[in-house]
Parts: C-alpha cells; structure tokens; sequence
C-alpha cells in the first residue's frame, strides 16, 4: 500500500504538534520509547541544542505527525562505560545516536523505513559512520528487532535498565 508521508527535519513551529503526538503514544509504545521526558521544556531543549537533530514523519498536506526520530551526535556519556565493554570505541565525532517511534496506528507498515531512510542519508552527508540505538532496544519488541536488523542494525550486547532487558545495537553506515 502507498501512502502519502513526507520525512522532513523539524521546525520550530512544529513542536507543539509533536508534544500532541507524543501525549497521543499508547502506554506500551510510551513505554517503549525513553530518550527523553514527553514536555514542551524537554522539547525545546533538543529542538534548540546543537547536539540535536530530529525528525518528523507527517501525512502530506497536513500538519498531523506519525512519526518521529531524535538524533544525538555522538553518543551518551551514560552508555560510554556499556559501549567500552563492547569494544567499542565511541566516538562524538564520528558517531550519531538513534531514536525513533512511530504512531500507534502506523506500527508495522512499513513506514519506519521511510523515517531510517531519511536519517541515513542526512547523517552520511556528516562525517558521521556509526548510529547508535538511544538506550538499546527492549528485548520484548520483537517486531522493532526485526526492523532494525533489517535495517543493518547488528547487536553489541544486553543489559538491564528498571528491570527491562535491553539489546543495544548499532548500524555501520
């Protein structure tokens, strides 16, 4: 099935449309996705920070958001000693970290490929090589574990965080 969707680089004027997009996110894809709190203050933080980039899924000639990715240049000091005992070197020049979800309704569509497809090409004009998966992915998500291997997305390793396993992974571009 085709649809009409265009990925784009967020604006400014489109923050409030995501907050409802995010507030909109069932319990469990809630669960699922953790980079940062859903508030317009954590938001503007990102939207403004040079070390961010995000990016929007939006059904054409709309304003209405189903899909949604944050980028980190580099990677999160947190995971540095997680990625060390992978080893891997981490790098904030040559590394980019990786978050996408995508709207209840739109899970499993195939419309997640547009979003990774998008980002790709944009961080591959960066002198960026290696893309983190933001916190791993939970091992309980079979269906995002398929899309990231598909994806060249191999894993590293396993670790616990408030009492779910996680699978971090990470995608040579």
């Amino acid at each position: 099935m085709t649809y009409s969707i265009i990925c784009r680089q967020w604006l400014a004027a489109d923050l409030s449309n995501l907050l409802s997009y995010l507030h909109h996110l069932n319990e469990e894809t809630k669960a699922r996705f953790g980079p940062h709190p859903f508030t317009k203050e954590a938001l503007e933080y990102h939207y403004y920070h040079p070390d961010y980039m995000g990016f929007l899924l939006i059904e054409n000639n709309s304003t209405f958001i189903i899909g949604y990715a944050i980028l980190k240049m580099g990677y999160l000091e947190h995971d540095l000693p997680r990625l060390l005992s992978y080893n891997i070197q981490p790098n904030h020049t040559t590394d980019a970290t990786y978050a996408p979800s995508l709207a209840n309704d739109w899970q499993g569509k195939g419309i997640g490929n547009l979003l990774w497809d998008t980002v790709k090409i944009y961080l591959q004009q960066l002198p960026k090589k290696r893309v983190i998966l933001w916190g791993g992915v939970q091992t309980s998500n079979t269906r995002a574990l398929r899309y990231y291997e598909k994806n060249g997305f191999v894993p590293l390793g396993e670790f616990k965080f408030g009492g779910t396993t996680n699978r971090d992974m990470l995608c040579i571009l």
